[in-house]
């Protein structure tokens, strides 16, 4: 057997990175919602600053590269419920510190995870990052839909749209803090790559001389 999957299948229902994300989003997900709110993002962030450079690598197995983004997805979410009972707890005008302290790690993540995926745009040694993101921002609204439904089954309906507002807001949060400072990475990098190439291109090798005749 050769162990591929099938090409017509969307990546998502492929059986090894729908193995790789379940255990992703299920690990990650599990770890963070169960922690206090700045370790809980310290730990998603550290798994998008981490995963971002590793998801471009050709090499990397279906069911490597789908655990990381499952992980990365779970991890938001988990962060993003305990953020929402944190808004659901405490005052407005409170830990304002602490919740600073979020936005600025997810902040980082976002910057490193943005020149990384920057970078592998412009390689063509290195897996290009556009369906990458793609299936993130699916697998991220499913794991979304997934959490409100078992509220819903397990709470009913008002608990359920409550639950999902707060989690709405919270993970708008999240994304918006990951996003913003990740597409800055972005277009810094790409505007040193740009640099890089008008100094070639106003400054080319000179020709080699003509030899002997």
């Amino acid at each position: 057997m050769s162990g591929t999957e099938p090409s017509g299948t969307p990546p998502l229902l492929r059986p090894r990175r729908l193995l790789g994300a379940l255990i992703g989003v299920v690990a990650a997900y599990a770890l963070t919602r169960n922690l206090p709110l700045l370790p809980s993002t310290l730990i998603s962030s550290l798994a998008l600053a981490g995963a971002a450079p590793l998801s471009g690598r050709p090499q990397l197995r279906p069911i490597l590269l789908w655990s990381l983004i499952g992980a990365v997805g779970g991890g938001l979410m988990g962060t993003a419920v305990v953020l929402s009972r944190k808004l659901l707890t405490t005052a407005a005008a409170s830990n304002l510190e602490q919740r600073s302290m979020v936005l600025l790690l997810l902040a980082l993540a976002g910057l490193i995870g943005g020149i990384s995926l920057s970078r592998d745009a412009a390689s063509e040694q290195r897996r290009h990052p556009r369906d990458l993101l793609r299936s993130a921002s699916a697998l991220t609204t499913g794991i979304f839909a997934v959490l409100v439904t078992f509220t819903f089954l397990h709470s009913g309906l008002d608990v359920a749209r409550a639950f999902s507002s707060r989690l709405s807001t919270s993970l708008t949060i999240l994304v918006t803090s990951v996003v913003v400072p990740g597409w800055l990475g972005h277009l810094f990098d790409q505007g040193r790559l740009r640099r890089r190439l008008t100094s070639f291109t106003s400054h080319p090798s000179l020709p080699p001389a003509d030899g002997p005749h």
